[in-house]
């Protein structure tokens, strides 16, 4: 045999191995998958979180999904959570529309009694045609907020040491 045809041998030989070894490097998958399998950490916790959420409600909907993300939020240890809530969703906190939106509400009840301060944008209050007065205060010993605008309190709380995550929620 050739040395041109020895290589070519050789180089099948070591392509064959490759190709053996793929699922056992790629995370011992059964089926072809870029990169093999992903690391399951989905129950990793982390302590002492400091968060400011802007969450950017456009419905009762998206109110409702963000205190599920919230409440996620919220099984990380020592969590210290604020969340801005903007947007025509804001009208989902309005006592007069408490009993249309019941169930949303009273999930960010629960979240503010187990210490998440919640702040309604006062920009989004009154575009939706309310006063301060006219929104939910969420819980006795940690009541909703009417705030200024939600950027001036983002900043706010960002030079208190809070880190800011932006929740935009998709509407179909």
């Amino acid at each position: 045999m050739n040395f041109a045809a020895k290589k070519l041998v050789l180089t099948l030989a070591l392509a064959m191995t490759s190709l053996a070894a793929l699922p056992a490097i790629a995370g011992e998958d059964d089926g072809f998958a870029p990169g093999g399998t992903a690391i399951d950490r989905h129950t990793e916790q982390f302590s002492n979180l400091k968060i400011v959420m802007d969450l950017k409600a456009e419905s009762p909907a998206s109110a409702g999904f963000g205190a599920t993300v919230a409440a996620r939020i919220m099984t990380h240890p020592g969590t210290q959570l604020v969340v801005i809530i903007e947007g025509p969703g804001i009208s989902t906190f309005a006592k007069k529309n408490y009993l249309d939106h019941q169930g949303i509400v009273d999930n960010w009840v629960e979240l503010a009694q187990k210490g998440v301060r919640i702040e309604f944008c006062g920009n989004s209050v009154r575009g939706a045609g309310l006063k301060p007065s006219d929104m939910i205060g969420l819980s006795e010993k940690n009541p909703a907020v009417v705030n200024s605008g939600a950027y001036p309190s983002l900043a706010h709380y960002e030079s208190l040491g809070y880190n800011p995550i932006v929740t935009t929620l998709l509407e179909k």
